[in-house]
This record gives structure tokens, C-alpha cells and sequence, in this order.
């Protein structure tokens, strides 16, 4: 019976992430009606509710749970409080949270999802030195996890131990995304250019987000690699048009390499996308004035002109 009532929640959520909200929606309220006498199945649908943000079905499923001192064995009891302490950290609910996860540490769990729960706990609550002891003990505990280690080297800039951080990533040999972009920020602020632009080309072959192709065409302009630079840029406007910061980056780099002409193509587009941006009006003012294209430059003109006349009423 139980497989059968996990396999309802599967198709469920399958419906869900096929649109047909509803229905999934309704199919996981009855099994929560009908399994309701079955601890692993509403485990797994407590868990099902988080990972959808219904929080607040998440806890009081959970709560129903563990007011049910006779349907769990310890290990699953256990589990639930684990989960319970997760959905009250998301919620914010900090000290309720705080109140399951030492009532596990007390009775003695050692595992490492509850160092990394109350490194979460301290670090909500500013107390990232704390934080910073749990997440050390957790990779003391799984030393190949790179999650781990990326959350460990984070938590050392934060707390001002940067060459900690850079050495630990290199001593994992960490390659995950996040951590490789963890990796090229910390180096980006160091001003070591070169190495953060290596690193955001490495982190380009495991994914070529927009976030990701302008980093990496802003490190490549500044170190002056401008041809990569404008290709990067302008794959990324390909892939989201609406990426506004990209248009005034791929302007300098149109200009640096003397393409005066696309660099007002590009102003252009971003005019209209923004709707007013009175620093990159004046811009593109300027070169088609440089130009000589005057009659272009005087419909911009106007739009400043317009905007002044606003301005000092």
C-alpha cells in the first residue's frame, strides 16, 4: 500500500510540473486524507509540500506527525524533526527551529545534515563564526562533498578569511558551478583578473547562462580581449534581448574596437528597451552628434530637452 500511495504522489507532482497545477494539487490533498495513517507516506508528502513552498502544509503535516508518539520508530521520528527544523528555517521561524535542532543534538544525532542545519540556524542569525564551526565539522565528515566545501569557503570570505576560502577550493579540486563562480568573485575582488576570467570560462562549460556569458565578457573587456569580449555579449542579448545591463558593456566594447556605428545600433536598442535612461541618452546623443548624424540626434535631444522641462516644473 505504500509504494502505491508514493507512486499517486510521483504522478502528482508530474502533473504539476506539466502545468496541470490543480490537479496535482488535488491528487496530494487526497492522499494526505486517505494515507494519513501511513508515517512514511506523509513523510514524504510533508517533504513533497516543502519542495513546492507550501510551507506552512509542510509543518503542520510534520506536526501532525510528531504528535504521534507511537507511529514512528526513532530514525523516522528523527527525520521528521530534521525536515520540520528545515521548513521553519525557510519560514523564518528561527526559534522554534532552533528548539528541534538541539533537542536532536542533546538526545545525540551526529549527522551531517543537522551541523549543516544549525550552520544555516547561526548564519540567518549573523553568528557566521558559529556557522562556520558546524560546516567544518560536516566536511570533516564528508571531505569529497564539494557543496560542502563551496558553503565552507563561502562562510570564510564572509567572515574575512579569503586565502582560506581560495585554498580550500583548490585543495578539494572543487568543479561544481557554484563553487568555480564562488571562486571567480573572490578573485574578481582580489584584482586578479586573469585567473577570475580562467575560472568564469571554466564555469561557461557547465552552463552559459546570461548571468554568466556577462561576467565573463565584462572580465574579458577589461583585460582587453575584445573580440571574445563582443561575442560573448552579443550571444547573450541572442538568448535574453531583455538583458539591459548587457547593452551599455557591449557599446564600450563596440567601441574600443572603433565600430562607432554598431555602438549606437546597440544605445538605440537599449533606449528602447528601458524606456529613460538619461546617462545612456546623453551617450548616444553624443556619438550620432560625432557622427554627424544630426537629424537622429536632435530626436534624442528633444527626449532631454522633454526631460528638463519636466525636471524644473
Amino acid at each position: 500500500m505504500t509504494k502505491q500511495w508514493l507512486y499517486v504522489i510521483d504522478e502528482a507532482v508530474k502533473r504539476i510540473e506539466n502545468d496541470e497545477i490543480e490537479l496535482g494539487l488535488q491528487a496530494l490533498q487526497k492522499v494526505q486524507e486517505h494515507g494519513k495513517d501511513l508515517p512514511e507516506v506523509m513523510l514524504y508528502l510533508a517533504d513533497v509540500w516543502y519542495q513546492l513552498g507550501h510551507l506552512d502544509s509542510a509543518s503542520d503535516l510534520l506536526n501532525d506527525l510528531l504528535s504521534r508518539t507511537d507511529a514512528m520508530n526513532r530514525t523516522m521520528r528523527q527525520e521528521c524533526q530534521l525536515l520540520l527544523a528545515e521548513v521553519l528555517l525557510d519560514g523564518n521561524q528561527l526559534d522554534q527551529a532552533e528548539t528541534i535542532l538541539y533537542e536532536l543534538k542533546e538526545e545525540g544525532y551526529a549527522g551531517i545534515d543537522l551541523n549543516l542545519l544549525l550552520a544555516d540556524l547561526y548564519s540567518l542569525q549573523g553568528l557566521d563564526e558559529v556557522a562556520l564551526r558546524y560546516v567544518e565539522a560536516a566536511r570533516e565528515m564528508e571531505p569529497e562533498n564539494e557543496s560542502i566545501a563551496a558553503a565552507l569557503g563561502n562562510l570564510y570570505v564572509r567572515v574575512g578569511r579569503t586565502e582560506e576560502a581560495l585554498a580550500l577550493l583548490e585543495e578539494a579540486g572543487v568543479s561544481s558551478l557554484e563553487a568555480l563562480l564562488f571562486k571567480a568573485r573572490t578573485l574578481a575582488q582580489k584584482g586578479e583578473f586573469e585567473q577570475a576570467y580562467q575560472t568564469y570560462r571554466q564555469a561557461l562549460e557547465i552552463e552559459r547562462s546570461p548571468e554568466l556569458l556577462f561576467n565573463t565578457g565584462m572580465m574579458a573587456f577589461h583585460l582587453g580581449h575584445l573580440q571574445e569580449a563582443e561575442t560573448m555579449i552579443e550571444t547573450l542579448l541572442a538568448i535574453d534581448e531583455e538583458y539591459l545591463a548587457a547593452y551599455s558593456l557591449l557599446a564600450d566594447i563596440h567601441l574600443s574596437l572603433g565600430k562607432t556605428d554598431k555602438a549606437i545600433v546597440t544605445l538605440e536598442k537599449y533606449v528602447d528597451l528601458s524606456g529613460f535612461d538619461l546617462e545612456q541618452l546623453k551617450r548616444l546623443t553624443a556619438l550620432l552628434t560625432q557622427a554627424g548624424r544630426y537629424e537622429e540626434a536632435k530626436k534624442y535631444q528633444k527626449l532631454l530637452d522633454d526631460w528638463s522641462a519636466d525636471e524644473e516644473e
